[in-house]
């Protein structure tokens, strides 16, 4: 007993250490109930990052370039068969024409999905999009140009 009534004097040091003793025990306590708490399995709800429903974020995503761009494709040129062996003369994206085959692909998520005698079918992050050739290549007048008497004639 004789320690408690040194603990309660009202003298300045009596106090500093009561108020020591108080201040290690509320942090002992604060510091076992943060580290034993239990913990959350799942975030609470004001914290989902889910949009509510009703809300169409679309056009705003398009102010930020949230739509996929089109991938510019140009057909020049188609060779086709019945047979299922097809390959197109395609220009991507303003580069000279190359030869695709059927399931080839032209850039990143751009594919090849098909080719028929008038254009082709162009895969562009899942959306299929149909190309038709610019000129119809049997109206062009294709190697050399015949000349005739009357184009010879002008000439002089």
């Amino acid at each position: 007993m004789g320690n408690l009534a040194a603990l309660t004097r009202p003298d300045g040091p009596g106090v500093v250490r009561g108020l020591a003793i108080a201040t290690l025990t509320v942090g002992i306590g604060v510091w076992a109930a943060l580290l034993l708490a239990p913990v959350p399995t799942q975030p609470p709800p004001m914290l989902d990052a889910g949009t509510a429903a009703g809300q169409d974020t679309g056009r705003v995503a398009g102010w930020f370039g949230g739509n996929a761009l089109r991938v510019p494709v140009v057909v020049t040129g188609v060779i086709w068969s019945n047979g299922g062996r097809a390959a197109a003369l395609l220009s991507v994206n303003g580069s000279p024409a190359q030869a695709y085959r059927v399931g080839q692909s032209l850039a990143p998520g751009v594919t090849l999905a098909a080719v028929t005698a008038n254009g082709v079918s162009i895969d562009q992050d899942g959306v299929i999009e149909q190309v038709a050739m610019q000129d119809n290549p049997t109206n062009l007048i294709q190697g050399f140009i015949p000349v005739t008497e009357a184009t010879t004639a002008d000439k002089r």
